[in-house]
C-alpha cells in the first residue's frame, strides 16, 4: 500500500447511518471541516486521537467515542494514510469492548458503536488484506461479542498468512487452551513448538502429552528443567524438587514404565498450582497476547511531509554551549585520569569530583573564593581498576538535612580488569573528619575479575542496594546483606546468567512498570519476577540487539512514560521508543536510527532545560550532541563545545548551581570541566530525594538517596518521567513558571505527590511512612463518623517473617467497641470500613454483638496477636472498683512512667531512643510495680497501646542482616534473688502478646503463684515498636459476664470512596484520619486481580461461607445493622465487632502481593493454598457462581500510571 500524500476522497464510513445518527456523530467535533487542514493541524489531531484512545482501557469516563470521532475525521483529511483507518478500526474495539459490559444501560450508543467499529474493519480489510492484522482486530472484537468460533477462524486466518508471526497462533491458543478437542489439542501442539519457555504453554503442553502417552514429552520435561529453573526456590517450599523429580521421569518414560503417566500428569499440576501464583506466570500469560494499543500507528510516513514543515519538539528556541574553565589550573595539572565522577562528598550541597587514577583514588572540592579545585582526601587502592560509582551501601545516615532530614554519604565502588573494591566514606562520631578507607570485609574474598560494567538496583526491594555486575562469564547478581557484607546469588536469582555471554553494558531499570527493576542486557532484557529473582524475557528480544553494545542508555525519550532505549552497536546509534500496559506486556512502539558512528558512552542530559532530555556520546573522536525529538527520536545537534579526543568518560550535573546541566569529561586521561552556557536561559526544577525522615528512628524500607525511585513531572510544557539515580532529579521545564505537580514513587511502591513547586528551586522531598497496615474502622459517634482503629490485624496473608518464612494467621477477631463510640441513629448502627492502604481485604463475616452489663463493671476482649495459647478468644469482665493503675512504673531508661499510664489519655510512652528499622528498636523494658498482691488469686494487666510493625520487605532485609534479629515480641520476667549480683530477671511468660495496629487493649494474665519474697514487680520486655497508653492492674476483680445480643446485619454496600485525610501523630500516638475531609484520587498501585463488584453485599457478610467480599485501596463498605431494644436499667452496653477475613499487603515482597488472587479460605493450611484437599473446599458450583457473580471488577491500573501524564 503506498502511504504518500495524495488528494483527499470521501470517506464511506458512514453510508447507511440514519441523518440524525450522522449529525449528532459530528456535531461536537470541532475538527470537522474537510479535509483541507494543515500540517500542524493534522499533528495535533493524530496527538489528541492517540492520547484519546491509549486512555480508553485506562479511564473509567472514557468510552471510546472521541477517540473515534478524531480518528475519524483524520481519515476524512488523509484518506490515503493508514494512520487514520487502522487506529479509527483499534479505537472502535476498545470502544465496544468498553462499553460491553454495560451495553443494555445505553443500547442506541452501543449499537452505534459496534456498527462504526465494524465498517471500520471493512475499510481497514480493503487498505490491507494481506498483513494479518485486520484479522487479529477483528478476531478480537469476536470475542468481546463472546463469538469464539468466529473468533478462533480470524486468528487462525491470520497466522495462516503470516506463520513466522506466532502472535496470531499464540492469540488462538489463549482462546482454546481450556477447551477441548482435536483443534485444541493440535493448537498447543503448535503452540509449544515455537513458544515453549512459556509458562502457560509448558503447563498445557505437559499436561497433554502427558495424558496422550506422547513420547514427545521426554524434550518437554527436559525443557521444563530449565524453565522452572528461576522457581526452584517456592517451589523446594513444597518439596517439589524438578531439578531431581523430573530427570527421573524422563528415564522412567525412556525405560518403557507405563506406570509413569500419570505421575507425572499429577505432579506437574502440583507444579503448576504452585508457579501459577508466582508474577513469572502472570506476565507470561500477558505475552501470549498483543494489545490493541499495540498494533496503533503513531507517525505519518517518514515522506508524508517534508521536512521543513515539520516542528522541532525539542528545540526548546535557545543556544547553548560547552565552554573549558581555564582557572581550573589543578585540574588540568592531573595525569593518567582513568574515570572521574560528580557527588557530594561531604553532604555539604556543594558538589565535589571524585578522581580516580592508577592505584588512587582522589576528592577534589572546589575554593569558591580561589576558584580552584583542591584535593582533599585520597585512599591507596588496588591496581587494575577502571571504575568508579558513587553508592551509598551502609545507610549511614547520621547527617541531618537543613530540613531535618536524614541522609547517608556516598561510598565508592571500584571496579575494572581487577575485580571489585570498595572504599568507605568514613565520618567518625569523635572527631568529625571525614576519611577514605578501603573496605576489608566487602568482597574481601570474592572471586572476581574482568568486571566490565556495574549497576546498583534494589532488586530485591528490601531497601539496600545490590550489585549487578558485567563479567567475562556473564551476569553476577551480588546481593547486599548490609553491614559491608554481599554474596553471589546469580545461580539461584539469575539461573539464565550464561544468555548474558555478549555483556559489556548494561542497564537497570523498571522495564514494565511493575515497581521492580530489571536488567537490560545485549539482547534483551532480564526480567525481575520478584522476591530476589530474574529471568530472561523472551519478548524483549525486540527491543535490543543481539550483539555486544558499546554503549547503552535507558531513558523516557518520547515523554510517554515508559522506559526507551538508546545504544550503540556497530552499525552505530540506534533506539527503540516502547509502550507497555502497566505491570504488563512492554513491546516496540517505533525505532529511530542517529547516526552510523558508534559511541563508547553515553548519558541523557536535558542541556536546554526544554523539558526533553537530549544525549551527549563519546568516543575517541570527542563529544557529540543529540536533541530529542519525542517521539522522531533523536537527530545530531549543533552544539558549540571543544575539539575534545580520545575522550573515555562524561559525568553529568549542575556543578555551578546555575540551573543548566554541566559536563565533568576525561579526555587524554585528563580532566575538563565544561559550563554549560545558555541552557538556564529556561526554567528547571529540581528534586533531592531523602528516604528517611529522623536521622534517629530508621525506617529502612528505600536507599535513602532513591535509586530506582520513579519520579513523575506535570508541568504546562507537558509530562516528563526520570529514574532516581541517587543525585538530585533535574527537570527542565521550558518556560513553564512552575509544575502542577511531582510526584515520587518509592522503590517499595509508596507514591507521594508534590503539588505545585515553582521553577528555579531544589526540593528535597522525604519519604512518608505507613503503606500497608489493615482496613479502618470508622464508627458513628453521634454526630458523625470518626476514626476507631483498625481490622483483620492478626490474619495477614502473604507475609514473609524472612525469605520463605510465612507468617501464621488467624482468620477471626472480636474487638470491643465501647458504647459511646457506636450511637444509634435512625434505628440503626452504622459502621464504615475502609481499604485506604496499598493492599487487598477479604472479609467473609461480619457482626456486631451487643454485649451488655451491669454499671461498675467494665468489658475487655482479648485483643492479642500472639500464639493461640495467649489469643484465643475471650471477653473479661472486670468490677470498675477493682482495677488500679501500678504502684509504680519505670522505663528501662530511668523515666518514670507513672503519670503516663495512669489515664487513657491519648499520651503515650516511647521507650526508646534509637530504632534500627520501622519496627524494630532496641530491646527495651518497662517496669512495673503492682503493689501488694499477697493472697491474691488472680491478677490481669488491662494495657491499653499500638504498635508500628516491620513489613514483610523489612523482615527480608533483617533475614538477611547478621548482626540484627527480628524483633520479639513482649515476655514477662520477675525477680529473682541472686548471690553473687544481688537480683536477677527470670523469664515467665516468654510471650504475652501485644496489640495489632492501631489503639487497641489487651488482657494479660499474670502468674501470681511465680512471684518470690513477696516482689510484686513485674517486667515487660520486648525489641517491638510498643507505645502504651495505659496500664492498669485487676487484682481478684472477675465479674459476672455480660450478656450477649447480636444485632441483625440489615445491609452492606460496597463502593468507592477515596482516601480520608490523615492527621498528624500527637503525643507518640498512632496516625489519626478525619472522615470527613476525603481525597478520591487513586493513591496506591493498583493490584491485579478480580475484586467484588460494587452494590449490595449483604448476602456475602451474614455467615461464613467462604465466599468473600475483597476490598482494594479507595473502596468503602457500609455496615448497617438493626438497633437492639434499649438496655435495661442500671446496665450499660457495650460492643464486639466480630469478622471472619484477611489482609494482604501489596509490599512487593509479599507472596503474590501483586495481586488479589488466590482467594483466601477457612481452613487451608497454607497461603497460598496449593493442597487439593484444602481446595475442595472452594470447588463447588455455589463457589463458581460467587464468583461469577460478584468477583468481576478489576482496578484500572493505567488509570495510576498515567495520572501524572494525563
Amino acid at each position: 500500500m503506498d502511504d504518500k500524500k495524495r488528494g483527499s476522497r470521501k470517506l464511506p464510513l458512514v453510508i447507511g447511518l440514519p441523518v440524525l445518527a450522522i449529525l449528532a456523530w459530528w456535531g461536537a467535533n470541532s475538527y470537522f471541516g474537510g479535509s483541507g487542514l494543515a500540517r500542524e493541524e493534522l499533528l495535533a489531531l493524530k496527538n489528541s486521537g492517540l492520547a484519546s484512545v491509549e486512555n480508553i482501557p485506562n479511564k473509567l469516563r472514557n468510552d471510546g467515542t472521541e477517540s473515534m470521532k478524531l480518528f475519524t475525521q483524520l481519515v476524512k483529511a488523509a484518506p490515503d494514510v493508514m494512520l487514520g483507518i487502522r487506529n479509527l478500526a483499534i479505537a472502535g474495539i476498545l470502544a465496544v469492548e468498553k462499553q460491553h459490559a454495560n451495553r443494555d444501560e445505553s443500547p442506541e450508543k452501543y449499537a452505534l458503536t459496534l456498527k462504526l467499529a465494524r465498517e471500520a474493519l471493512v475499510e481497514l480489510r480493503e487498505k490491507d488484506p494481506d498483513s494479518g492484522i485486520v484479522d487479529i482486530l477483528e478476531a478480537k472484537l469476536h470475542v468481546t461479542l463472546e463469538e469464539e468460533a468466529e473468533a478462533a477462524k480470524l486468528f487462525r486466518a491470520a497466522y495462516d498468512k503470516h506463520p513466522d508471526d506466532s502472535i496470531a497462533l499464540m492469540e488462538l491458543f489463549v482462546l482454546l487452551r481450556n477447551g477441548q478437542g482435536e483443534e485444541r489439542d493440535e493448537v498447543v501442539r503448535q503452540a509449544a513448538t515455537v513458544n515453549a519457555n512459556n509458562l502457560i504453554v509448558l503447563e498445557q503442553i505437559v499436561r497433554l502429552q502427558a495424558e496422550s502417552e506422547d513420547k514427545a514429552i521426554v524434550s518437554t520435561l527436559n525443557n521444563a528443567i530449565e524453565v522452572l529453573a528461576p522457581y526452584k526456590a517456592i517451589l523446594a517450599q513444597q518439596k517439589i524438587e524438578v531439578a531431581t523429580e523430573l530427570p527421573q521421569f524422563v528415564q522412567a518414560i525412556e525405560a518403557g514404565d507405563d506406570a509413569v503417566w500419570n505421575k507425572v500428569k499429577i505432579r506437574m499440576i502440583q507444579v503448576f498450582n504452585v508457579v501459577k501464583q508466582d508474577f513469572g506466570y502472570h506476565t507470561d500469560m500477558v505475552q501470549l497476547q498483543r494489545h490493541p494499543l499495540e498494533y496503533l500507528i503513531h507517525e505519518f510516513p517518514k515522506d508524508y511531509f517534508d521536512a521543513s514543515d515539520l516542528p522541532d519538539v525539542g528545540s526548546g528556541g535557545i543556544e547553548v554551549s560547552f565552554l573549558e574553565r581555564d582557572s581550573f589550573a589543578t585540574l588540568h595539572e592531573l595525569e593518567g585520569v582513568l574515570d572521574a565522577i560528580i557527588c557530594d562528598f561531604n553532604l555539604d550541597r556543594q558538589l565535589d569530583l571524585i578522581v580516580l587514577q592508577s592505584g588512587k583514588l582522589s576528592v577534589f572540592e572546589l575554593d569558591d573564593q580561589a576558584d580552584q579545585w583542591s584535593s582533599t582526601h585520597s585512599v591507596e587502592i588496588a591496581a587494575d581498576l577502571q571504575h568508579v560509582i558513587a553508592v551509598d551501601l551502609d545507610r549511614d545516615a547520621t547527617t541531618t538535612t537543613p530540613e531535618a532530614y536524614s541522609v547517608s554519604d556516598f561510598d565508592f565502588l571500584l571496579y575494572g580488569a581487577g575485580g571489585v573494591q570498595v572504599v568507605e566514606n568514613v565520618l567518625p562520631k569523635d572527631t568529625q573528619q571525614r576519611s577514605l578507607m578501603v573496605s576489608d570485609k566487602a568482597f574481601a574474598n570474592a572471586d572476581i575479575s574482568d568486571v566490565a560494567f556495574v549497576s546498583i538496583a534494589d532488586i530485591e526491594n528490601d531497601g539496600d542496594l545490590d550489585l549487578v555486575l558485567a563479567c567475562q562469564g556473564g551476569l553476577q547478581l551480588w546481593k547486599n546483606h548490609e553491614n559491608w557484607l554481599f554474596s553471589d546469588v546469580t545461580s539461584n536469582a539469575l539461573p539464565e546468567a550464561a544468555k548474558s555471554l555478549n555483556t559489556q553494558v548494561l542497564a537497570t531499570a523498571d522495564f514494565n512498570r511493575s515497581l521492580q527493576q530489571d536488567i537490560y542486557v545485549s539482547g534483551g532484557v532480564f526480567e525481575n519476577i520478584r522476591h530476589g529473582r530474574l529471568r530472561f524475557n523472551e519478548a524483549s528480544t525486540d527491543l535490543l540487539p543481539d550483539e555486544r553494545l558499546s554503549s547503552l542508555a535507558v531513558f523516557d525519550v518520547d515523554n510517554n512514560g515508559t522506559a526507551d532505549l538508546v545504544f550503540g552497536v556497530g552499525q552505530g546509534l540506534s533506539g527503540a521508543l516502547t509502550g507497555n500496559t502497566p505491570g504488563g506486556k512492554v513491546w516496540k512502539q517505533g525505532e529511530f536510527q542517529v547516526t552510523s558512528d558508534s559511541p563508547s558512552g553515553m548519558r541523557p542530559i536535558d542541556f536546554d532545560n526544554d523539558g526533553w532530555r537530549d544525549l551527549v556520546a563519546w568516543s575517541d573522536k570527542g563529544l557529540q550532541f543529540y536533541r530529542n525529538n519525542g517521539s522522531a527520536g533523536l537527530e545530531i545537534a549543533e552544539v558549540d563545545v571543544p575539539d575534545l579526543q580520545n575522550v573515555s568518560k562524561v559525568d553529568v550535573d549542575d556543578l555551578d548551581e546555575d540551573g543548566d546541566l554541566d559536563l565533568l569529561v576525561v579526555a587524554n586521561k585528563k580532566l575538563v570541566v565544561l559550563d554549560n552556557e545558555g541552557g538556564n536561559v529556561n526554567h528547571w526544577i529540581k528534586v533531592r530525594l531523602c528516604a528517611e525522615p529522623d536521622p534517629m528512628f530508621k525506617v529502612q524500607r528505600s536507599n535513602v538517596h532513591g535509586v530506582g525511585a520513579r519520579v513523575d513531572l506535570r508541568s504546562a510544557s507537558g509530562f516528563q518521567s526520570q529514574q532516581g539515580d541517587g543525585r538530585v532529579v533535574h527537570f527542565g521545564v521550558g518556560k513553564s513558571e512552575g509544575a502542577e505537580a511531582v510526584r515520587v514513587l518509592w522503590t517499595n511502591g509508596i507514591p507521594q505527590n508534590i503539588l505545585s513547586p515553582k521553577p528555579r528551586l531544589t526540593f528535597t522531598e522525604k519519604q512518608e511512612l505507613l503503606k500497608g497496615s489493615c482496613p479502618y474502622l470508622y464508627t458513628w459517634t453521634g454526630e458523625k463518623y470518626e476514626f476507631f482503629t483498625d481490622l483483620l490485624w492478626a490474619a495477614p496473608i502473604g507475609l514473609q517473617f524472612g525469605e520463605g518464612v510465612i507468617a501464621p494467621t488467624r482468620d477471626w477477631e472480636y474487638l470491643l467497641i465501647p458504647g459511646d463510640r457506636l450511637v444509634p441513629v435512625d434505628g440503626q448502627y452504622r459502621m464504615q470500613i475502609t481499604e485506604e492502604l496499598w493492599e487487598a481485604a477479604y472479609f467473609d463475616q461480619v457482626q456486631l454483638i451487643a454485649l451488655d452489663h451491669p454499671e461498675g463493671t467494665v468489658v475487655f476482649s482479648n485483643e492479642k496477636v500472639g500464639p493461640p495459647s495467649v489469643s484465643q478468644y475471650q471477653v473479661h469482665s472486670f468490677r470498675q472498683e477493682a482495677l488500679r493503675p501500678v504502684a509504680r512504673a519505670v522505663g528501662s531508661n530511668g523515666d518514670d512512667l507513672g503519670e503516663v499510664l495512669r489515664e487513657r489519655d491519648g499520651v503515650f510512652t516511647k521507650l526508646f531512643d534509637r530504632r534500627h528499622k520501622q519496627g524494630l528498636v532496641e530491646e527495651y523494658y518497662v517496669e512495673l510495680e503492682l503493689g501488694d498482691l499477697a493472697g491474691a488469686e488472680s491478677v490481669h494487666l488491662v494495657m491499653t497501646g499500638w504498635m508500628f510493625p516491620t513489613d514483610t520487605s523489612i523482615n527480608i532485609a533483617l533475614s538477611q542482616n547478621s548482626e540484627l534479629q527480628g524483633p520479639r515480641p513482649p515476655y514477662l520476667s520477675m525477680p529473682r534473688a541472686d548471690a553473687v549480683t544481688g537480683e536477677t530477671w527470670e523469664e515467665v511468660v516468654p510471650n504475652m502478646g501485644f496489640p495489632g495496629g492501631k489503639t487497641k487493649t489487651i488482657v494479660v494474665k499474670i502468674p501470681v503463684d511465680e512471684f518470690e519474697n513477696d516482689d510484686f514487680r513485674l517486667r515487660m520486655s520486648t525489641s517491638m515498636e510498643l507505645y502504651w497508653d495505659q496500664i492498669l492492674v485487676a487484682v481478684d476483680a472477675e465479674a459476672a459476664l455480660p450478656v450477649f445480643q447480636h444485632a441483625n446485619l440489615s445491609k452492606a454496600d460496597l463502593h468507592y470512596r477515596g482516601f480520608s485525610a490523615r492527621l498528624p501523630r500527637l503525643n507518640n500516638g498512632p496516625e489519626r484520619y478525619d472522615y470527613d475531609q476525603v481525597k478520591t484520587e487513586l493513591l496506591w498501585p493498583p493490584m491485579a486481580g478480580s475484586f467484588t463488584r460494587f452494590g449490595e453485599t449483604t448476602d456475602l457478610l451474614t455467615q461464613q461461607d467462604n465466599q468473600l467480599v475483597v476490598l482494594g485501596g479507595g473502596d468503602e463498605m457500609t455496615v448497617l445493622f438493626d438497633e437492639l431494644p434499649p438496655v435495661r436499667e442500671g446496665w450499660t452496653r457495650d460492643f464486639l465487632i466480630h469478622s471472619i477475613g484477611w489482609d494482604k499487603d501489596a509490599d512487593l515482597n509479599t507472596i503474590t502481593g501483586y495481586q488479589v488472587e488466590p482467594l483466601p479460605f477457612v481452613g487451608m493450611q497454607q497461603y497460598p493454598p496449593v493442597d487439593d484437599r484444602t481446595l475442595e473446599a472452594v470447588d463447588t458450583p455455589e463457589y463458581r457462581h460467587y464468583l461469577e457473580q460478584y468477583q468481576t471488577r478489576e482496578f484500572d491500573r493505567g488509570n495510576f500510571w498515567n495520572l501524572m501524564r494525563n
